[in-house]
């Protein structure tokens, strides 16, 4: 029984190293290899992450909910992440305005939002802020609402008016 214990022992004292040793080559998923070159490695695209902003969900003037969301912007590679310095504040703002002027919510919902058109605002005004082609794509990462509100109920059907009578001539009808 000590023979098994002593070989454990042994193979454990000459395994753990060698693990800590191969775990850096493992960890390094952040870095690509070109295609076409070996041992070259790319960068990934910069990114700029939007901290979590709420946005309101306005309806018919009313404000019905609130929606945190995350947004993150890539930038290309050849990008600048420092022509952001300073920006964000106006881009959380103008993001924000353009939610109150039109609904950014998902048609039928309170608590989702429409990303094609919050991607489309944020563009837009990325482009008024740093300049056309600074930004590449435009990331939502998180949608939480701050309260649960059941969908809007549709309106309901009301019956139909009965049609009017067929029109009477406006002599009288005598027998």
């Amino acid at each position: 029984m000590t023979r098994s214990v002593l070989s454990r022992r042994a193979v454990l004292a000459f395994a753990a190293p060698l693990a800590l040793c191969a775990a850096p080559a493992f960890a390094s998923g952040k870095e690509k290899k070109k295609e076409g070159g070996e041992g070259e490695k790319e960068k990934e695209d910069p990114v700029v992450k939007l901290g979590s902003m709420a946005l309101p969900i306005v309806v018919e003037g009313r404000l019905i909910n609130y929606i945190f969301v995350e947004l993150s912007l890539t930038l290309p590679p050849t990008g600048d992440v420092t022509a952001f310095a300073g920006k964000e504040p106006l881009l959380r703002d103008a993001l924000v305005r353009a939610a109150h002027k039109q609904p950014l919510n998902k048609a039928g919902s309170y608590v989702l939002l429409d990303e094609p058109k919050i991607k489309a605002i944020v563009m837009r005004e990325a482009v008024a802020l740093v300049g056309k082609g600074k930004v590449a794509t435009v990331t939502i990462g998180k949608q939480t609402p701050r309260n649960f509100v059941p969908p809007p109920r549709p309106a309901p059907k009301t019956a139909a008016k009965p049609s009017a009578p067929p029109p009477v001539d406006s002599a009288p009808i005598i027998p």
